[in-house]
């Protein structure tokens, strides 16, 4: 007979999944070759942030009644808020996209697009396996593919803002766009290596 989830750990993928959307949201709708209609495209991810929300905010009255939690009950709330991070953290570039009218995603920007978009993915995997949080071999090689995904955003965004610099590009507000482009998804990365380390965190607690 399988195991019964517990429910934070359910929960966790739940949350993760509301991620995986508004990633998916957010990159289809900057896929036209056309202007990006940024109204809508805010809209369509907030709602998903917002609806998030209101599941980490069950989540946590059920945490506040619950007397026996299957990790700390800390770590719980670290990792809620992680998850929310990154869930606000994709919402963030929509509204930016939105009061700037960006409208068009910057030359060869697709490749960091997919790369927050692996990183974003790569988290729910993760947080899909924290049932096993006590096995190392399951556990400790998907944090290093979140991480995988944050060391090549990371990478990429140094790459292009060199070359704003160095085409004399950085003050021109095509620079600037460019600039806060790759900014706003290489953080998207950067929250997903936050929880991959608070799982890290919670894996060695548990060993």
């Amino acid at each position: 007979m399988k195991k019964k989830t517990n429910y934070f750990f359910e929960q966790f993928v739940v949350l993760s999944q509301f991620c995986n959307r508004a990633i998916d949201a957010l990159i289809e709708g900057m896929k036209p070759v056309k202007d990006i209609d940024v109204e809508a495209l805010k809209n369509s991810v907030h709602t998903i942030e917002h609806a998030s929300d209101e599941q980490k905010r069950e989540i946590e009255e059920r945490l506040g009644k619950e007397f026996m939690t299957p990790i700390d009950r800390e770590d719980i709330f670290l990792l809620l808020d992680a998850i929310d991070d990154l869930t606000d953290a994709i919402d963030d570039v929509s509204y930016k996209m939105y009061v700037h009218n960006q409208t068009r995603v910057p030359e060869d920007g697709h490749d960091m697009l997919e790369l927050a978009r692996g990183g974003v993915y790569s988290v729910s995997e993760l947080l899909s396996h924290l049932q096993e949080v006590t096995k190392k071999e399951v556990i400790y090689p998907l944090i290093e593919k979140a991480q995988y995904f944050e060391e090549e955003a990371d990478h990429l965004y140094e790459a292009k803002v060199h070359d704003i610099y160095l085409k004399g590009l950085d003050r021109t507000p095509d620079g600037v766009i460019i600039e806060t482009f790759y900014s706003s998804f290489e953080y998207i990365t950067d929250k997903c290596r936050d929880i991959a380390k608070e799982v890290s965190i919670i894996m060695y607690k548990n060993l």
